[in-house]
């Protein structure tokens, strides 16, 4: 289950979905404007209901927050994690604080400002800001330390939006985490070093334990 960003489009996850798709059933959420916890409840319940065996949740961003907390919420049903660049822990709570990196990230490759805009209008930017706001009020900390599940975490080295500092405090308070660095790359590996974070990806889904 592919999980994205705040202000992220599903299409973003073209590379991973064609990467992953041959030898995966791969799902790709759309989370539609919905607050983070709210999109944990939904996704548990979904969990519950659809599937047998349980699911590997890859979490982009807000995505990975969304991810984390239907962890903690639901340990019968998510088997694994992998995160990149997750939220849940910010150096700030400041929403203009995020913006000029997030912009500088968006027009830093061409392709990327048409589907975040697409998403953004669908949503509508009053909604988004507010789910923002719910976004940065929360704190992940309570619950790291009760996913156990194994948890891969991915951070681009030059990412601006949520500093590669934080990555190492994800990764020493979530018990069964293993951290990669991904060079010459900021916030949105799927698109700025997709290859590189498919092998990651694959090689973590590859392992038995």
């Amino acid at each position: 289950m592919l999980l994205h960003g705040l202000s992220a489009s599903t299409q973003w996850w073209r590379s991973t979905v064609e990467a992953l798709e041959p030898d995966y059933d791969v799902h790709v959420l759309r989370l539609g404007g919905m607050p983070y916890a709210e999109a944990a409840a939904w996704l548990g319940d979904w969990l519950v209901r659809e599937t047998e065996d349980g699911a590997t949740l890859v979490g982009h961003s807000m995505g990975g927050a969304v991810a984390l907390l239907a962890a903690a919420q639901n340990r019968d049903v998510v088997r694994r994690l992998a995160l990149i660049a997750p939220a849940g822990l910010f150096a700030t709570r400041r929403r203009l604080n995020y913006v000029a990196p997030l912009v500088r990230s968006l027009g830093a490759r061409p392709g990327r400002i048409g589907p975040a805009a697409w998403d953004t209008a669908r949503i509508g930017p009053l909604r988004l800001w507010r789910v923002a706001a719910d976004l940065l009020a929360c704190d992940l900390t309570p619950v790291l330390g009760s996913v156990h599940v194994p948890t891969l975490l991915v951070w681009g080295a030059d990412d601006r939006l949520l500093p590669p500092s934080l990555a190492q405090e994800f990764h020493a308070q979530l018990p069964n985490s293993r951290l990669v660095f991904l060079e010459n790359c900021g916030h949105v590996p799927m698109l700025e070093a997709p290859e590189a974070l498919n092998v990651e990806l694959r090689r973590f889904l590859a392992e038995r334990a």
